[in-house]
């Protein structure tokens, strides 16, 4: 059985359904991104019970395959991130079509006309999040953070940054650093 969750974002956000599940004595899962598998079906009680606590804290179980989809495309998207780090040598959309099992083309489609945004444009606000984040928390350089996330420069880094905070990530580093 496999659960679409949306609103996970983080391995923290892992950990807390893997707390969750645990809770309510749920065995023989693997939790990943947007998504828990269970080796077997559970009770619909315990269902209800999961959805509740899960809502608590920010995630939804999604129904809708529409949404299910969108779900699926976002915790691709995150993990194509992370992996981003790891010098990932796919192409996006490759990535993302390996983990939805669906034509590029349609998922680009369904996405852009329920999120209203590209799924591209949604990738680039993931890295600027993630960027203002690691400005914020890392000691890395604007050049580092650039290569970690992908950017094909420092300078297309900068430009994009500054494109959707306003400011360059020096100057957002100098009046956000937290270190």
């Amino acid at each position: 059985m496999n659960i679409i969750v949306s609103n996970m974002v983080c391995n923290r956000c892992i950990m807390v359904i893997e707390q969750i599940l645990d809770s309510l004595d749920i065995k023989d899962y693997t939790v990943v991104m947007g998504q828990i598998k269970l080796s077997e079906d559970i009770p619909v009680d315990k269902m209800k019970n999961l959805t509740n606590k899960l809502h608590k804290v920010g995630f939804e179980v999604l129904e809708d395959k529409t949404e299910k989809t969108i779900a699926s495309i976002k915790a691709a998207v995150v993990q194509y991130l992370d992996e981003l780090a790891n010098g990932e040598p796919l192409k996006m959309s490759s990535y993302i079509t390996q983990h939805v099992y669906y034509d590029y083309s349609y998922l680009s489609y369904i996405f852009s006309k329920t999120a209203n945004i590209t799924i591209e444009k949604y990738f680039i606000e993931l890295r600027v999040d993630k960027a203002k984040e690691l400005l914020k928390y890392s000691s890395s350089d604007v050049s580092s953070i650039a290569h970690k996330l992908g950017f094909s420069s420092p300078q297309h880094f900068a430009n994009q940054f500054k494109q959707y905070v306003g400011v360059t990530p020096s100057a957002f580093r100098k009046l956000h650093d937290v270190r």
